[in-house]
Protein backbone atom coordinates (compact mmCIF):
# COMPACT_ATOMS: atom_id res chain seq x y z
CA UNK A 1 0.00 0.00 0.00
CA UNK A 2 1.40 3.43 -1.10
CA UNK A 3 2.68 5.68 2.44
CA UNK A 4 0.11 8.33 3.52
CA UNK A 5 1.49 11.45 4.91
CA UNK A 6 3.31 11.07 8.83
CA UNK A 7 1.86 7.89 8.86
CA UNK A 8 5.26 5.87 9.44
CA UNK A 9 8.30 6.57 12.05
CA UNK A 10 11.33 7.99 10.83
CA UNK A 11 14.45 5.31 9.86
CA UNK A 12 17.36 5.90 12.39
CA UNK A 13 20.21 5.48 10.52
CA UNK A 14 22.99 5.47 12.97
CA UNK A 15 24.52 6.92 15.84
CA UNK A 16 26.83 9.68 16.48
CA UNK A 17 30.29 8.69 15.39
CA UNK A 18 31.86 11.26 17.13
CA UNK A 19 30.21 11.76 20.70
CA UNK A 20 29.12 8.33 21.01
CA UNK A 21 25.54 8.05 21.77
CA UNK A 22 22.38 7.41 19.90
CA UNK A 23 21.02 10.51 18.04
CA UNK A 24 18.29 11.26 20.62
CA UNK A 25 15.84 13.26 21.21
CA UNK A 26 15.66 16.12 18.83
CA UNK A 27 12.17 14.54 17.28
CA UNK A 28 12.14 13.10 13.68
CA UNK A 29 14.35 15.71 12.25
CA UNK A 30 16.97 15.28 14.19
CA UNK A 31 20.19 14.28 12.39
CA UNK A 32 20.62 10.63 11.87
CA UNK A 33 16.96 10.14 11.06
CA UNK A 34 15.86 9.94 7.46
CA UNK A 35 11.92 10.57 7.08
CA UNK A 36 10.26 7.87 4.91
CA UNK A 37 7.55 11.25 3.28
CA UNK A 38 10.90 13.02 2.14
CA UNK A 39 11.75 9.43 0.12
CA UNK A 40 9.98 10.76 -3.29
CA UNK A 41 12.99 13.67 -2.74
CA UNK A 42 15.87 11.20 -3.60
CA UNK A 43 19.01 9.62 -2.73
CA UNK A 44 22.55 9.11 -2.76
CA UNK A 45 24.85 6.48 -1.01
CA UNK A 46 28.63 6.68 -2.21
CA UNK A 47 32.12 5.82 -0.94
CA UNK A 48 35.17 3.41 -2.18
CA UNK A 49 35.09 -0.27 -2.60
CA UNK A 50 34.58 -2.04 0.83
CA UNK A 51 33.58 1.18 3.16
CA UNK A 52 30.43 -0.08 3.83
CA UNK A 53 27.99 1.60 0.86
CA UNK A 54 26.23 -2.05 0.25
CA UNK A 55 25.23 -2.39 4.08
CA UNK A 56 23.66 0.76 4.11
CA UNK A 57 21.51 -0.03 1.50
CA UNK A 58 20.68 -2.82 2.46
CA UNK A 59 19.80 -1.74 5.84
CA UNK A 60 17.56 1.06 4.27
CA UNK A 61 16.26 -1.59 1.98
CA UNK A 62 15.00 -3.95 5.22
CA UNK A 63 13.86 -0.72 7.22
CA UNK A 64 11.32 0.44 4.24
CA UNK A 65 10.43 -2.92 3.90
CA UNK A 66 9.25 -3.21 7.60
CA UNK A 67 7.37 0.15 7.12
CA UNK A 68 4.99 -1.43 4.41
CA UNK A 69 7.10 0.45 1.49
CA UNK A 70 7.70 -1.60 -1.87
CA UNK A 71 10.99 -1.14 -3.23
CA UNK A 72 13.18 -2.41 -6.13
CA UNK A 73 16.44 -2.81 -5.72
CA UNK A 74 19.24 -3.89 -8.99
CA UNK A 75 22.20 -5.70 -7.77
CA UNK A 76 24.96 -5.71 -10.16
CA UNK A 77 27.32 -7.38 -8.14
CA UNK A 78 25.10 -10.29 -7.12
CA UNK A 79 25.45 -9.26 -3.22
CA UNK A 80 22.21 -8.56 -2.17
CA UNK A 81 19.67 -12.16 -2.08
CA UNK A 82 20.68 -12.44 1.54
CA UNK A 83 17.97 -10.18 2.36
CA UNK A 84 15.56 -13.00 2.06
CA UNK A 85 17.36 -14.92 4.96
CA UNK A 86 18.08 -13.68 8.86
CA UNK A 87 21.93 -12.56 9.96
CA UNK A 88 23.95 -13.52 12.23
CA UNK A 89 26.80 -14.78 10.58
CA UNK A 90 28.86 -11.68 10.36
CA UNK A 91 31.39 -11.42 13.46
CA UNK A 92 31.20 -7.34 12.55
CA UNK A 93 27.18 -7.09 13.00
CA UNK A 94 26.88 -8.94 15.74
CA UNK A 95 30.11 -6.69 17.46
CA UNK A 96 27.86 -3.45 16.47
CA UNK A 97 24.39 -5.04 18.16
CA UNK A 98 25.01 -3.51 22.21
CA UNK A 99 25.64 -0.25 20.91
CA UNK A 100 22.25 0.11 19.52
CA UNK A 101 20.76 -1.63 22.33
CA UNK A 102 19.62 -4.70 20.11
CA UNK A 103 20.46 -8.61 20.93
CA UNK A 104 20.73 -11.57 18.75
CA UNK A 105 16.53 -11.49 18.26
CA UNK A 106 17.17 -8.36 15.76
CA UNK A 107 18.09 -10.74 13.28
CA UNK A 108 15.34 -11.70 10.51
CA UNK A 109 14.53 -12.64 7.11
CA UNK A 110 12.43 -10.19 4.95
CA UNK A 111 9.67 -10.85 2.19
CA UNK A 112 11.78 -11.05 -0.73
CA UNK A 113 10.78 -11.71 -4.83
CA UNK A 114 14.11 -12.42 -6.82
CA UNK A 115 14.13 -11.48 -10.58
CA UNK A 116 17.44 -12.10 -13.07
CA UNK A 117 19.90 -14.82 -12.15
CA UNK A 118 18.24 -17.52 -10.33
CA UNK A 119 15.02 -16.15 -9.69
CA UNK A 120 11.92 -14.61 -12.21
CA UNK A 121 12.73 -13.55 -15.43
CA UNK A 122 12.76 -9.34 -15.63
CA UNK A 123 11.33 -9.21 -19.70
CA UNK A 124 10.24 -6.23 -21.86
CA UNK A 125 9.24 -6.25 -25.20
CA UNK A 126 11.29 -4.95 -28.03
CA UNK A 127 8.75 -2.21 -28.98
CA UNK A 128 8.28 -1.39 -25.01
CA UNK A 129 12.25 -0.66 -25.14
CA UNK A 130 12.07 1.44 -28.53
CA UNK A 131 14.71 1.62 -31.43
CA UNK A 132 16.44 4.66 -29.28
CA UNK A 133 17.26 2.18 -26.77
CA UNK A 134 17.83 -0.75 -28.19
CA UNK A 135 20.35 1.07 -30.50
CA UNK A 136 22.08 1.73 -27.48
CA UNK A 137 22.28 -1.23 -26.05
CA UNK A 138 24.13 -2.59 -29.28
CA UNK A 139 26.03 0.65 -29.22
CA UNK A 140 25.38 1.63 -33.34
CA UNK A 141 26.53 4.37 -34.96
CA UNK A 142 24.64 7.35 -35.89
CA UNK A 143 23.74 5.82 -39.30
CA UNK A 144 23.07 2.81 -37.76
CA UNK A 145 20.82 4.39 -34.87
CA UNK A 146 18.93 5.98 -37.80
CA UNK A 147 18.47 2.90 -39.72
CA UNK A 148 17.01 1.32 -36.85
CA UNK A 149 14.76 3.76 -36.28
CA UNK A 150 13.71 3.61 -39.90
CA UNK A 151 13.22 -0.56 -39.04
CA UNK A 152 10.48 0.14 -36.61
CA UNK A 153 9.16 2.45 -39.05
CA UNK A 154 8.73 -0.86 -41.48
CA UNK A 155 7.28 -2.80 -38.93
CA UNK A 156 4.51 -0.07 -37.92
CA UNK A 157 3.78 0.20 -41.14
CA UNK A 158 3.28 -3.06 -42.25
CA UNK A 159 1.53 -4.02 -39.09
CA UNK A 160 4.30 -6.07 -37.67
CA UNK A 161 4.45 -6.78 -33.86
CA UNK A 162 7.71 -6.58 -32.16
CA UNK A 163 7.35 -9.01 -29.13
CA UNK A 164 10.77 -10.89 -28.77
CA UNK A 165 13.99 -10.83 -29.64
CA UNK A 166 13.29 -13.16 -33.11
CA UNK A 167 10.94 -10.77 -34.21
CA UNK A 168 13.63 -7.89 -34.20
CA UNK A 169 16.08 -10.25 -36.14
CA UNK A 170 13.60 -11.24 -38.66
CA UNK A 171 12.31 -7.44 -39.32
CA UNK A 172 16.46 -7.28 -40.15
CA UNK A 173 16.46 -10.33 -42.74
CA UNK A 174 12.90 -8.48 -44.14
CA UNK A 175 14.67 -5.34 -44.74
CA UNK A 176 17.95 -6.82 -46.00
CA UNK A 177 15.52 -9.39 -48.69
CA UNK A 178 13.09 -6.81 -50.03
CA UNK A 179 15.58 -3.74 -50.09
CA UNK A 180 14.26 -2.83 -53.59
CA UNK A 181 10.73 -3.13 -52.87
CA UNK A 182 10.80 -1.06 -50.23
CA UNK A 183 13.22 2.07 -51.59
CA UNK A 184 10.34 3.62 -52.84
CA UNK A 185 8.84 4.22 -49.57
CA UNK A 186 11.54 4.41 -47.36
CA UNK A 187 14.57 5.29 -49.60
CA UNK A 188 17.93 3.70 -50.15
CA UNK A 189 18.32 0.95 -47.15
CA UNK A 190 21.81 0.50 -46.49
CA UNK A 191 23.22 -3.66 -47.10
CA UNK A 192 26.48 -2.57 -45.39
CA UNK A 193 24.66 -1.09 -42.21
CA UNK A 194 22.32 -3.95 -41.94
CA UNK A 195 24.96 -6.23 -42.04
CA UNK A 196 26.73 -4.58 -38.85
CA UNK A 197 23.46 -3.91 -36.94
CA UNK A 198 22.65 -7.86 -37.36
CA UNK A 199 26.04 -8.85 -36.49
CA UNK A 200 26.19 -6.79 -32.79
CA UNK A 201 22.73 -8.00 -32.77
CA UNK A 202 24.27 -11.93 -32.78
CA UNK A 203 26.76 -11.10 -30.51
CA UNK A 204 24.42 -9.59 -27.79
CA UNK A 205 22.53 -12.72 -28.48
CA UNK A 206 25.54 -14.70 -27.79
CA UNK A 207 25.85 -13.13 -24.34
CA UNK A 208 22.42 -14.04 -22.93
CA UNK A 209 20.73 -10.42 -23.99
CA UNK A 210 17.97 -12.83 -25.30
CA UNK A 211 16.36 -13.21 -22.17
CA UNK A 212 15.44 -9.58 -21.83
CA UNK A 213 12.81 -9.84 -24.40
CA UNK A 214 10.02 -11.58 -24.75
CA UNK A 215 6.16 -11.91 -22.89
CA UNK A 216 4.74 -11.74 -20.19
CA UNK A 217 6.64 -8.46 -19.85
CA UNK A 218 7.43 -6.85 -16.25
CA UNK A 219 3.65 -5.94 -15.17
CA UNK A 220 4.71 -2.45 -12.81
CA UNK A 221 1.55 -3.23 -10.32
CA UNK A 222 3.48 -5.98 -9.46
CA UNK A 223 6.12 -4.02 -7.89
CA UNK A 224 4.15 -2.00 -6.00
CA UNK A 225 2.00 -4.34 -4.02
CA UNK A 226 2.58 -4.81 -0.84
CA UNK A 227 6.20 -4.79 1.40
CA UNK A 228 7.99 -6.80 -0.62
CA UNK A 229 11.73 -6.29 -1.62
CA UNK A 230 12.08 -6.73 -5.61
CA UNK A 231 15.88 -8.04 -6.06
CA UNK A 232 16.81 -7.70 -9.74
CA UNK A 233 20.25 -9.85 -9.38
CA UNK A 234 22.19 -8.60 -12.83
CA UNK A 235 25.06 -10.12 -12.02
CA UNK A 236 25.38 -11.88 -15.70
CA UNK A 237 24.13 -9.11 -17.55
CA UNK A 238 26.34 -7.04 -19.84
CA UNK A 239 26.79 -3.66 -18.15
CA UNK A 240 25.88 -1.91 -21.31
CA UNK A 241 22.24 -4.09 -21.23
CA UNK A 242 22.01 -3.22 -17.15
CA UNK A 243 22.21 0.53 -18.31
CA UNK A 244 19.65 0.33 -20.57
CA UNK A 245 17.57 -1.68 -18.17
CA UNK A 246 17.81 1.00 -15.28
CA UNK A 247 16.96 3.67 -18.22
CA UNK A 248 13.91 1.65 -19.30
CA UNK A 249 12.57 1.05 -15.80
CA UNK A 250 12.74 4.60 -15.24
CA UNK A 251 10.99 5.96 -18.27
CA UNK A 252 8.22 3.00 -17.94
CA UNK A 253 7.75 4.10 -14.07
CA UNK A 254 7.24 7.86 -15.45
CA UNK A 255 4.80 6.96 -18.37
CA UNK A 256 2.31 4.55 -16.65
CA UNK A 257 2.04 5.30 -12.94
CA UNK A 258 -0.28 7.92 -12.24
CA UNK A 259 -0.46 11.01 -10.53
CA UNK A 260 -0.94 10.40 -6.74
CA UNK A 261 0.29 13.98 -4.93
CA UNK A 262 4.07 14.77 -3.99
CA UNK A 263 4.06 13.38 -0.86
CA UNK A 264 2.66 9.88 -1.05
CA UNK A 265 5.40 6.99 -1.84
CA UNK A 266 4.42 3.81 -3.52
CA UNK A 267 8.06 2.71 -4.49
CA UNK A 268 11.59 3.09 -3.86
CA UNK A 269 14.48 2.61 -6.59
CA UNK A 270 17.63 1.97 -5.32
CA UNK A 271 20.18 1.48 -8.46
CA UNK A 272 23.34 -0.16 -7.70
CA UNK A 273 26.15 1.25 -10.05
CA UNK A 274 23.96 4.03 -10.82
CA UNK A 275 26.97 4.99 -12.62
CA UNK A 276 26.20 2.30 -15.88
CA UNK A 277 23.13 4.53 -16.16
CA UNK A 278 24.98 8.10 -17.29
CA UNK A 279 27.97 6.58 -18.85
CA UNK A 280 28.55 7.69 -22.70
CA UNK A 281 24.81 8.77 -21.88
CA UNK A 282 23.89 11.15 -25.11
CA UNK A 283 22.92 14.96 -24.03
CA UNK A 284 18.99 14.38 -25.24
CA UNK A 285 18.40 11.30 -22.98
CA UNK A 286 20.62 13.12 -20.37
CA UNK A 287 17.83 16.09 -20.21
CA UNK A 288 15.09 13.33 -20.19
CA UNK A 289 16.52 11.12 -17.37
CA UNK A 290 16.83 14.49 -15.47
CA UNK A 291 13.22 15.56 -15.86
CA UNK A 292 11.88 11.80 -14.87
CA UNK A 293 13.83 12.68 -11.85
CA UNK A 294 12.24 15.75 -11.12
CA UNK A 295 8.72 14.68 -11.64
CA UNK A 296 8.36 11.58 -11.10
CA UNK A 297 8.05 11.60 -7.14
CA UNK A 298 4.42 13.34 -7.73
CA UNK A 299 4.06 9.12 -9.75
CA UNK A 300 4.95 7.55 -5.85
CA UNK A 301 8.69 6.86 -6.61
CA UNK A 302 11.62 7.76 -4.77
CA UNK A 303 15.20 7.15 -6.50
CA UNK A 304 18.37 6.65 -4.08
CA UNK A 305 21.57 6.23 -6.69
CA UNK A 306 24.28 4.07 -5.23
CA UNK A 307 27.90 4.89 -6.91
CA UNK A 308 31.36 5.28 -5.90
CA UNK A 309 32.06 8.90 -6.54
CA UNK A 310 29.26 11.48 -6.66
CA UNK A 311 31.13 13.11 -9.67
CA UNK A 312 29.36 9.53 -11.50
CA UNK A 313 25.72 11.64 -11.22
CA UNK A 314 25.14 14.45 -13.81
CA UNK A 315 25.56 17.92 -12.09
CA UNK A 316 21.81 18.57 -12.51
CA UNK A 317 20.63 15.17 -11.32
CA UNK A 318 22.72 14.92 -8.49
CA UNK A 319 21.10 18.77 -7.42
CA UNK A 320 18.22 16.80 -6.72
CA UNK A 321 18.96 14.17 -4.43
CA UNK A 322 18.02 15.41 -0.89
CA UNK A 323 18.83 12.91 0.85
CA UNK A 324 22.92 11.92 0.64
CA UNK A 325 25.20 9.04 2.80
CA UNK A 326 28.74 9.81 1.90
CA UNK A 327 31.27 6.70 3.02
CA UNK A 328 34.69 6.96 2.91
CA UNK A 329 36.59 8.22 -0.59
CA UNK A 330 40.83 8.09 -0.78
CA UNK A 331 42.15 11.14 -2.31
CA UNK A 332 45.56 10.30 -3.96
CA UNK A 333 44.59 11.28 -7.36
CA UNK A 334 43.72 15.28 -8.62
CA UNK A 335 40.76 13.74 -9.59
CA UNK A 336 40.17 12.13 -6.49
CA UNK A 337 40.84 15.32 -4.55
CA UNK A 338 38.58 16.75 -6.86
CA UNK A 339 35.68 13.97 -6.22
CA UNK A 340 36.00 14.54 -2.36
CA UNK A 341 35.80 18.23 -2.42
CA UNK A 342 32.34 17.58 -5.14
CA UNK A 343 31.29 15.28 -2.22
CA UNK A 344 32.29 17.79 0.85
CA UNK A 345 30.27 20.99 -1.18
CA UNK A 346 27.20 19.09 -1.71
CA UNK A 347 27.16 18.58 1.97
CA UNK A 348 25.34 21.86 4.44
CA UNK A 349 28.07 22.77 6.63
CA UNK A 350 28.14 21.82 10.57
CA UNK A 351 30.86 23.87 12.70
CA UNK A 352 32.17 20.27 13.90
CA UNK A 353 33.02 18.67 10.90
CA UNK A 354 35.57 19.94 8.91
CA UNK A 355 33.77 18.03 6.07
CA UNK A 356 36.48 17.39 3.70
CA UNK A 357 38.78 16.01 5.84
CA UNK A 358 36.18 13.50 7.76
CA UNK A 359 35.73 12.06 3.96
CA UNK A 360 39.31 10.66 4.02
CA UNK A 361 39.09 9.11 7.40
CA UNK A 362 36.10 7.82 7.60
CA UNK A 363 36.13 3.99 8.89
CA UNK A 364 34.19 0.61 7.54
CA UNK A 365 30.86 1.17 8.90
CA UNK A 366 31.16 4.87 8.93
CA UNK A 367 29.25 7.88 6.46
CA UNK A 368 28.78 11.58 6.48
CA UNK A 369 25.22 11.87 6.37
CA UNK A 370 22.57 14.71 5.79
CA UNK A 371 18.45 14.36 5.08
CA UNK A 372 16.08 16.25 4.48
CA UNK A 373 13.74 17.58 7.53
CA UNK A 374 9.91 17.78 7.61
CA UNK A 375 10.24 21.04 5.53
CA UNK A 376 12.10 19.57 2.89
CA UNK A 377 15.63 21.68 4.21
CA UNK A 378 19.00 19.76 4.44
CA UNK A 379 20.03 18.60 7.67
CA UNK A 380 23.89 19.94 8.68
CA UNK A 381 26.04 16.83 7.77
CA UNK A 382 26.67 14.22 11.17
CA UNK A 383 29.23 11.52 11.51
CA UNK A 384 27.10 8.38 11.68
CA UNK A 385 27.91 4.82 12.82
CA UNK A 386 25.71 2.70 10.54
CA UNK A 387 22.79 0.70 12.14
CA UNK A 388 23.61 -2.96 11.45
CA UNK A 389 20.80 -4.56 8.88
CA UNK A 390 19.55 -7.29 10.34
CA UNK A 391 19.31 -10.01 7.07
CA UNK A 392 22.07 -12.24 5.92
CA UNK A 393 25.53 -10.38 4.14
CA UNK A 394 26.26 -13.62 2.28
CA UNK A 395 23.86 -14.06 -0.73
CA UNK A 396 21.48 -17.24 -1.36
CA UNK A 397 23.10 -20.37 -2.00
CA UNK A 398 21.43 -21.80 -5.31
CA UNK A 399 19.38 -24.40 -3.22
CA UNK A 400 18.14 -21.01 -1.42
CA UNK A 401 17.09 -19.24 -4.76
CA UNK A 402 15.13 -22.72 -5.88
CA UNK A 403 13.19 -22.57 -2.59
CA UNK A 404 12.70 -18.86 -2.93
CA UNK A 405 11.80 -19.12 -6.65
CA UNK A 406 9.41 -22.06 -5.25
CA UNK A 407 7.38 -20.53 -2.74
CA UNK A 408 7.30 -17.12 -5.11
CA UNK A 409 3.18 -16.35 -5.54
CA UNK A 410 4.60 -14.49 -8.90
CA UNK A 411 5.85 -17.57 -10.24
CA UNK A 412 2.64 -18.56 -11.99
CA UNK A 413 2.36 -15.17 -14.08
CA UNK A 414 5.87 -15.13 -15.43
CA UNK A 415 7.77 -18.22 -15.23
CA UNK A 416 6.57 -19.55 -18.41
CA UNK A 417 7.49 -17.70 -21.20
CA UNK A 418 4.46 -17.03 -24.07
CA UNK A 419 5.18 -16.97 -27.68
CA UNK A 420 2.32 -14.72 -29.59
CA UNK A 421 2.23 -14.72 -33.40
CA UNK A 422 4.46 -11.54 -34.21
CA UNK A 423 6.75 -10.40 -36.92
CA UNK A 424 8.84 -13.94 -36.73
CA UNK A 425 5.64 -15.69 -37.72
CA UNK A 426 3.81 -13.12 -39.62
CA UNK A 427 6.96 -12.88 -42.18
CA UNK A 428 6.88 -16.91 -42.10
CA UNK A 429 2.93 -17.07 -42.76
CA UNK A 430 3.49 -14.48 -45.40
CA UNK A 431 6.91 -15.87 -47.37
CA UNK A 432 4.95 -19.39 -47.40
CA UNK A 433 1.17 -17.26 -48.95
CA UNK A 434 3.25 -15.83 -51.47
CA UNK A 435 2.42 -16.82 -54.94
CA UNK A 436 5.57 -18.74 -56.57
CA UNK A 437 7.57 -17.09 -59.64
CA UNK A 438 5.57 -17.80 -62.91
CA UNK A 439 8.18 -20.02 -65.01
CA UNK A 440 8.96 -18.16 -68.65
CA UNK A 441 7.04 -20.13 -71.26
CA UNK A 442 10.19 -20.95 -73.43
CA UNK A 443 13.64 -21.13 -72.13
CA UNK A 444 16.29 -20.08 -73.83
CA UNK A 445 19.02 -22.19 -75.13
CA UNK A 446 22.39 -22.12 -73.69
CA UNK A 447 25.04 -21.38 -76.26
CA UNK A 448 26.73 -24.42 -76.71
CA UNK A 449 30.48 -23.65 -76.98
CA UNK A 450 32.49 -24.70 -80.55
CA UNK A 451 35.31 -27.29 -79.92
CA UNK A 452 38.93 -27.18 -81.14
CA UNK A 453 38.14 -29.46 -84.21
CA UNK A 454 35.09 -26.64 -85.22
CA UNK A 455 37.27 -23.99 -84.49
CA UNK A 456 40.11 -25.22 -86.85
CA UNK A 457 37.91 -25.99 -89.65
CA UNK A 458 35.99 -22.23 -89.35
CA UNK A 459 39.64 -20.73 -89.21
CA UNK A 460 40.19 -22.88 -92.24
CA UNK A 461 36.74 -21.87 -94.26
CA UNK A 462 36.66 -18.30 -93.45
CA UNK A 463 40.50 -18.52 -94.81
CA UNK A 464 39.28 -20.07 -97.69
CA UNK A 465 36.45 -17.86 -98.25
CA UNK A 466 38.94 -15.07 -97.98
CA UNK A 467 40.79 -16.48 -100.91
CA UNK A 468 37.98 -17.18 -103.29
CA UNK A 469 36.48 -13.90 -102.66
CA UNK A 470 39.54 -12.04 -103.71
CA UNK A 471 40.32 -14.46 -106.89
CA UNK A 472 36.25 -13.47 -107.87
CA UNK A 473 36.99 -9.82 -107.48
CA UNK A 474 39.86 -10.24 -109.37
CA UNK A 475 38.08 -11.76 -112.25
CA UNK A 476 35.43 -9.02 -112.02
CA UNK A 477 37.82 -6.32 -112.09
CA UNK A 478 39.73 -8.05 -115.00
CA UNK A 479 36.15 -8.38 -116.88
CA UNK A 480 35.16 -4.74 -116.35
CA UNK A 481 38.73 -3.74 -117.89
CA UNK A 482 38.53 -5.64 -121.10
CA UNK A 483 34.83 -4.26 -121.78
CA UNK A 484 36.48 -0.96 -121.15
CA UNK A 485 39.18 -1.64 -124.10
Amino acid sequence: MPLQPDTSPPILLGKDALNEGIPPTGGPAAAGYLLPTMLNRHGLICGATGTGKTVTLRYLVEQLSARGIATLVTDLKGDLSGLAAAGGGSDKVRARLPQFGLDESYFRAFPLTLWGRGGLPMRATPSELGPELIGRMLQLNDNQQGLMQLLFRIADQQGLLLLDWKDLLALIDHADQNRKTLLAEFGTISPASLGAIKRKYLALESQGADTLFGEPALDLTDLIAGNNIHLLDASDMQPAVYGILLLWLLAELYENLPEVGDRELRLVLFFDEAHLLFDDLPKNLCKEVEQIVKLIRSRGVGIFFVTQNPLDIPEDILAQLGNRVQHALRAYTPSEQRAVRAAANSFRANPGIDTATAIGELGVGEALVSCLDENGVPQPVSRLLIHPPASRLAPLDDSERHALLKNDPLKGKYSQKLDRDSAYEQLQQRRAQAPAPAEPAHRPTAKRKPGALEKSFDKMATSFGRQIGRELMRGIMGALSDRKR
